[in-house]
């Protein structure tokens, strides 16, 4: 008796515990933050490259709810259970964590958690972003130039304000434009000359004339640019036929005029004996 009352104990207290692990308490402050940064196709599709390099793997794909199976569950972000959080609420728990799951502060900026966000709203028809209060908040203006310094194979970014000074403390990120998606460059922030430096390397594909098409992506704050251009960083691609130098029929001009006579006077047997053949089952059908 004093046994099934001890199991009944212990099962009260795991159900107690994977209540309170379903619980998460959101500070009311948390819950009421929004994003300064509207969530357009752009947003969005950067939060989809998040998701996929730092959340599917236990969240799954989204609506096919095959996460993995844990306690508590991750879940589906395009379940009702998601879309029924705040702004807010999904951005503080990205923000901070819980057991299993890491506390993502210590790998993303804020603007890449709101990118997050923004990607799991895509999954809601009726979401409607709230439009935050942007009474005196200053919006950086963010000037962008690119060049690209061949003595140290490195992408240099310029960052200026307003007033063509330097601005210090700029998040940088660069892109390569790809056939498949933009490759990541890295994440830099500018130093105290308002410049950010990227590795390239120079054995990277680009076209004929050795172009490589760069997107730099800047924010400090509630600013953001994006500048895309065409630099010339790589050696030129040149196409070679494989083939050449190594047939004697790769190119028809090389061939010597034996081989041609023979190929055309074997095309022309082959088809003279499909017509004598021919003119044969004409001669059987005729007599018969």
């Amino acid at each position: 008796m004093l046994k099934k009352i001890y199991t009944v104990l212990g099962l009260f207290c795991f159900v107690s515990v994977l209540n309170a692990q379903e619980l998460w308490e959101v500070p009311q402050t948390e819950k009421e933050n929004i994003s300064v940064v509207m969530f357009n196709e752009d947003i969005v599709k950067e939060g989809e490259a998040i998701y996929n390099n730092s959340c599917i793997s236990c969240h799954g794909t989204p609506t096919k709810e095959n996460f993995v199976l844990m306690s508590p569950p991750p879940g589906d972000i395009a379940t009702v259970k998601f879309q029924n959080q705040l702004d807010g609420e999904l951005f503080y728990k990205i923000k901070s964590g819980r057991g299993l799951m890491p506390k993502f502060a210590d790998a993303f900026g804020q603007d890449e958690i709101w990118r997050l966000v923004a990607y799991i709203r895509s999954f809601n028809e009726d979401y409607v972003q709230p439009i935050p209060n942007m009474e005196g908040v200053v919006v950086p203006d963010i000037n962008l130039v690119l060049s690209y310094d061949e003595n140290i194979d490195k992408l240099v970014v310029k960052t200026f304000d307003e007033n063509s000074d330097p601005m210090l403390g700029v998040d940088v990120k660069a892109y390569i434009k790809g056939t498949f998606g933009d490759f990541l460059l890295g994440k830099e922030v500018c130093n105290e000359m308002g410049i950010a430096y990227f590795d390239i390397d120079s054995k990277m594909p680009g076209d004929k004339q050795g172009n490589l098409e760069i997107i730099v992506k800047a924010s400090k704050g509630v600013g953001t640019v994006k500048v895309t251009e065409v630099l010339q960083v790589v050696e030129p691609v040149v196409h070679i036929n494989i083939l050449d130098g190594r047939h004697l029929w790769s190119v028809s001009k090389s061939a010597p005029l034996w081989l041609k006579f023979s190929f055309y006077f074997t095309i022309i047997g082959i088809w003279g004996a499909i017509i004598y053949i021919l003119f044969g089952l004409r001669k059987l059908k005729k007599y018969s």
